[in-house]
């Protein structure tokens, strides 16, 4: 398909929008029946499973495996349909596929867009909210040789994603805007204007507001651990050296702060900014800009993309198999009344079979369908009464450290937490780089420090500085120099 514009369909919004590659239009109803439709899937709808099927395997095959591995593995309700695709990677060191699939339930599309397709008629296509940022290499508004990790900054949810050559490999999901609102005891607008404002910078935040630059720093400080767990996981599977690019995807603002705290996980190196899609659009909508651009290369056929719509467009009647038909009757019946007699006799009958055979496909589909429920109960009865048994097993030991754990678990997070935003400021004091960090429970923490030969007692500094804070034993494991920079191996116990 080609096409200059698309109509963006955006599940807060009552109306669809026209975009052609730079700004947003009102649609016109008329047009929008018409003309190629879209819109991103919202996260919270999507349930995603990874898992891996031999090279070689069709793609009828392939669809059939990725459905029943869905619906064992992936947590989807036998009782419920779903729209279901995947995408799929080659890996290098072994005969196999990397299959990441996504499923949403009939149900709750039906809840999100008819109320949009009421409107629009039809929705041609769903896309993966992970997968928007593709778009950018097609029109040339990101740099397909390098690795780039986005990060998105939304009100209900946020995420990160990691392309590599162009193409999406992997996502993590963050903590939403909203979800750090609430802890801080602010609004969501007020979040973000001190995000902009003052960011991760707790000199710029006043002695009552202890509350809200510790909520802040927590929070982007699992942010960060987050995606460089992420990161750290995939770097064997996608052969990934460093992570080129880092691009915030914030309503094309930074953070204050931000950039220094990815440089202390490691990301020294990394270029780092904000995030354009598009000149013409207000900042609020840069977003929105990059999802219709996605959805713009998918009408141009520039990509090929998973698609979970259930609201296709109705074929014309004269485009389908039965309308050629019928057509070709109707110049027959100009020329012999007879000829066009027997013709629509000849229609007839073949309706009839192609009527019979379809009841006959529909029967066969619902027999396998029956069959394949069947042995996914049976098998799913035999892992209950497995999964029962070591429940009961489990229960009657856990019974007296319930309420032990309990009164532990949220003392626990609370010391970890501190001990990681310690370690993190104190690292920033002193401009020292983190290659990695371990840390075991609420009581000790192990990092790889960095430093150059020249501000080598740097780390020194450090490890005094965390004794000051408290901490009853900072060591150094090992110490090793590199040319003219030194690793230091430092553990830290409470």
């Amino acid at each position: 398909m080609s096409t200059e514009k698309v109509f963006a369909c955006f599940v807060d919004e009552k109306e669809p929008r026209v975009f052609d590659g730079q700004r947003f239009e009102k649609a016109s109803f008329k047009d929008v029946k018409k003309g190629f439709c879209g819109s991103v899937v919202p996260v919270d709808l999507i349930q995603s499973h990874t898992f891996k099927v031999p090279i070689g395997t069709s793609e009828e095959k392939m669809a059939t495996i990725v459905e029943i591995t869905m619906f064992e593995e992936g947590g989807l309700d036998l009782e419920k349909e779903y729209a279901i695709d995947w995408v799929k990677y080659p890996l290098d060191f072994e005969s196999s596929w990397l299959i990441e699939a996504f499923a949403v339930s009939y149900e709750r599309l039906h809840e999100v867009y008819d109320s949009l397709v009421r409107v629009t008629g039809h929705i041609d296509w769903l896309a993966i909210p992970y997968k928007i940022y593709e778009a950018l290499y097609l029109y040339d508004k990101a740099d397909a040789s390098a690795v780039e990790l986005f990060l998105y900054l939304g009100e209900t949810v946020s995420y990160a994603v990691l392309c590599k050559e162009g193409h999406y490999i992997t996502h993590r999901r963050l903590p939403s805007l909203e979800s750090i609102a609430l802890k801080a005891e602010i609004g969501v607008d007020a979040l973000k204007e001190t995000l902009r404002q003052r960011g991760l910078e707790k000199e710029k935040y006043g002695p009552n507001e202890s509350l809200l630059i510790t909520t802040i720093q927590d929070a982007f400080a699992n942010m960060i651990e987050r995606v460089t767990q992420t990161v750290n996981h995939k770097r064997g599977i996608f052969g990934i050296g460093k992570v080129d690019t880092i691009l915030i995807d914030f309503e094309q603002e930074t953070i204050p702060g931000l950039w220094e705290l990815f440089d202390s996980y490691g990301f020294v190196e990394s270029r780092k900014g904000a995030l354009s899609c598009c000149e013409a659009l207000e900042p609020s909508l840069q977003h929105k800009g990059v999802e219709a651009l996605y959805l713009l290369a998918v009408a141009q056929g520039k990509l090929e993309a998973p698609n979970l719509t259930i609201f296709e467009k109705p074929s014309s009647f004269w485009k389908s198999h039965t309308g050629k038909l019928v057509s070709a009757v109707g110049i027959a019946s100009l020329l012999t009344a007879g000829w066009g007699c027997y013709t629509l006799v000849e229609l007839k009958g073949w309706q009839e079979r192609h009527a019979d055979l379809e009841m006959r496909r529909m029967a066969v589909e619902e027999k396998s369908r029956h069959l394949r429920k069947r042995v996914l109960e049976a098998r799913e009865e035999h892992d209950e009464a497995v999964r029962k048994l070591k429940r009961l097993e489990r229960e009657i030991t856990a019974f007296d450290e319930a309420a032990d754990a309990m009164m532990m678990i949220k003392a626990s997070k609370a010391k970890r937490q501190t001990m990681m935003r310690d370690v993190v400021e104190t690292l920033r004091k002193y401009a020292l780089s983190a290659t990695s960090m371990e840390q075991n429970g609420s009581k000790r923490i192990y990092i790889d420090l960095l430093a150059d030969y020249e501000r080598r007692e740097r780390i020194a500094k450090f490890m005094k500085d965390m004794i000051d804070k408290g901490y009853g034993s900072v060591g150094t494991k090992t110490i090793e120099l590199d040319g003219d920079v030194y690793q230091s191996g430092v553990e830290i116990v409470r």
